[in-house]
């Protein structure tokens, strides 16, 4: 199933059905021909296991029915004789339970395993990427930046005053605050953007193949939508640091601190703003001071 997972899912399950519907003719045609001598009933666990891991149980049960239905056709369509006329009928049946099994077992295994990445990748709060994953992403946005020569952009936020409102308002006003600016994110950002909370009151955004100009924009509709989603938080607001690169690209956690830096800068010089700078890369492994 490999070969299928950087497929998008309609397309994986398209695929699975294709090879599941030639699988059960193949092997219908295969048990008529032989005159039922060969079943080969276990080899139709294979596309219904494909077909259940790519559309769930449902899908799966559909072809486990279809492909029992196949058995029970090719038993009567051939000229074996059975000790009573029911025999292929309850054959079937049999398979159809099997099969059926399997389709539940496989789509409960790959929903399990989605479930786990997503503890593993999200925060639990606000569903954005933890910390893990998008260190993991921009290492591998990097790279590809790098090797095409693409620009890229890399934004730090941190809330001013946060500390406070948990202090005076408790830390349900807190979660609140911090999922409405994760949905504002989400919400101002194009798809192909990557947000995380890296833990506490900070924000991380990689913006891929974006130029100065716009990175700067984004910059200012990010510093104005989480200002809407806090103004029910009276005292809370937000401190972003932008930091725009192009050329060959330093390593991803030296391109974030550049961003914390810029972020930093607003903290320092009464909080709640935008600050947005370009970088050149004088190599991968560093930065070169910023052009201005």
């Amino acid at each position: 199933m490999h070969f299928l997972a950087k497929l998008p899912s309609r397309s994986q399950n398209l695929i699975a059905w294709a090879l599941a519907l030639i699988a059960i003719a193949l092997l219908g045609i295969l048990r008529s021909s032989t005159e039922a001598e060969y079943a080969f009933a276990s080899a139709v666990i294979i596309p219904v296991c494909l077909v259940a891991w790519t559309g769930g149980f449902k899908h799966g049960f559909v072809v486990s029915t279809l492909a029992a239905v196949m058995w029970i056709l090719a038993d009567l369509l051939s000229d074996r004789q059975f000790a009573e006329v029911w025999v292929p009928w309850v054959n079937g049946l049999t398979r159809l339970t099997t099969y059926g099994f399997v389709a539940y077992m496989t789509a409960w295994v790959r929903t399990l395993l989605t479930d786990v990445v997503e503890l593993a990748t999200r925060d639990a709060l606000t569903g954005l990427l933890n910390r893990r994953a998008f260190f993991e992403l921009g290492e591998a946005e990097v790279s590809r930046a790098r090797r095409y020569g693409h620009p890229l952009a890399v934004i730090f936020l941190d809330l001013d005053n946060f500390k406070q409102l948990n202090d005076t308002q408790g830390h349900d006003a807190g979660d609140a605050a911090l999922m409405e600016v994760a949905a504002a994110l989400k919400q101002t950002l194009r798809t192909t953007d990557h947000i995380a909370r890296l833990g506490g009151d900070e924000f991380a955004i990689l913006l891929p193949e974006i130029d100065h100009e716009a990175a700067a924009e984004a910059g200012t509709k990010i510093a104005n939508a989480v200002a809407t989603a806090l103004s029910a938080f009276k005292g809370v607001s937000a401190s972003i640091g932008v930091a725009w690169f192009e050329g060959r690209h330093g390593d991803f956690p030296g391109m974030l601190k550049a961003a914390d830096a810029l972020m930093y800068e607003i903290k320092q010089s009464g909080k709640c703003g935008v600050r947005t700078q370009s970088f050149h890369a004088a190599n991968t492994d560093g930065l070169s001071p910023p052009k201005l």
